[in-house]
């Protein structure tokens, strides 16, 4: 096509007939030799025609999939999609029907959820669920729950939204950690018990770590590692669960250890915990680092303590959980939501390319 252009261009030139005869003629080769041209171009490369439809990939429509997990709310929580599909999953810690009804999922835990899609059965999706809820809860840690935090749904996001973006040049923060799991052996309390029994880390002296606890606070602390959280000061109750606790994590610092978070079992500063926390908090410096705090329950429960509207009456805590708070450079401190330690692990594997 370029050939019979050119050659009709020399012999317009070679002729005395005026040009403007021609122009009609060479307008119309040139559009012939436009159209041809990219007719090759598609057939050499079908992908850059504008008019190729874009196929959607299928999805998660529930509205509680935020920022790729899976918010469960509720029992007898049925999973929204876009195209028809099948649900598996082989945690224990969740009962789901083949056809997305989560019946149950416990409370506080990340769990993998397997979807295969009907109409595209080569494609495969997993997705990942926090049961986010305060009630549904296992052994041994349901003997040991507290009260039900005020609204555990909105805690969790919050608490999703602030890890992600953790750290934040520019920004102080604490971590408020509920001590691992322990339930191996019972406390004495403030009248009973020998001499100092809440610092012992025998299990017939006071309620220790179990192996459950051991791991997941050796994990938290390499999660806290790769997550690459600044943490430049870590506090203690005098109790050895929790002493044991922020060992494990090994986060760097000395520990410091302040008898004002122990557990009531044996506290006698006449401080509730929360204004305990409250009192630690404000002895730090504001220096665009991190603190960790490891503590007991109820540091989660304001117990009528005046002020800090931030903070729900009630936050979810649960073993090797915690919740942010931020520390403005006027001493402000607001609650900033809760991380449960499936939402760290989750987390951390997520953004490292783990999964």
């Amino acid at each position: 096509m370029k050939a019979k252009f050119l050659l009709s261009f020399i012999l317009i030139k070679k002729q005395t007939i005026p040009f403007a005869y021609y122009l009609p003629g060479l307008l119309s080769l040139t559009a012939l030799w436009l159209i041809s041209c990219n007719k090759s171009d598609q057939l050499l490369n079908p992908t850059s025609s504008i008019d190729t439809p874009k196929i959607s990939q299928p999805k998660v429509t529930s509205i509680e999939f935020k920022e790729d997990l899976l918010f469960v709310n509720r029992g007898n929580f049925q999973i929204l999609t876009s195209d028809s599909a099948t649900f598996s999953s082989n945690d224990p810690k969740i009962q789901i029907s083949p056809t997305g009804l989560i019946k149950r999922i416990t409370s506080a835990e990340v769990v993998a959820i397997d979807v295969n899609w009907v109409n595209l059965p080569k494609l495969k999706t997993r997705i990942y669920a926090l049961g986010a809820t305060d009630s549904s809860f296992d052994q041994p840690y349901a003997s040991f729950h507290g009260r039900h935090a005020t609204d555990p749904f909105l805690a969790y996001q919050q608490g999703w939204k602030t890890l992600q973006k953790l750290p934040l040049p520019g920004e102080t923060y604490a971590i408020i950690l509920r001590h691992a799991d322990a339930d191996n052996g019972l406390d004495f309390s403030r009248t009973t018990g020998p001499s100092n029994w809440w610092t012992s880390c025998d299990s017939t002296m006071a309620r220790q770590l179990n192996i459950q606890g051991k791991q997941r606070a050796t994990e938290l602390g390499k999660i806290f590692k790769d997550l690459q959280l600044p943490i430049t000061r870590v506090i203690s109750s005098e109790f050895c669960r929790a002493i044991t606790t922020a060992q494990l994590i090994n986060a760097g610092p000395t520990i410091s250890i302040d008898k004002r978070l122990n557990h009531y079992s044996y506290n006698v500063t006449g401080l509730t915990m929360f204004a305990a926390m409250i009192a630690v908090m404000n002895e730090q410096p504001v220096d665009n680092t991190m603190t960790l705090i490891v503590s007991h329950h109820p540091i989660n429960e304001k117990e009528g303590y005046p002020g800090y509207t931030s903070f729900p009456d009630i936050s979810p805590f649960t073993w090797t959980a915690a919740y942010f708070i931020k520390i403005a450079p006027d001493k402000t401190i607001t609650y900033e939501g809760v991380a449960s330690w499936g939402m760290f692990k989750y987390w951390r594997d997520k953004k490292l390319n783990m999964l």
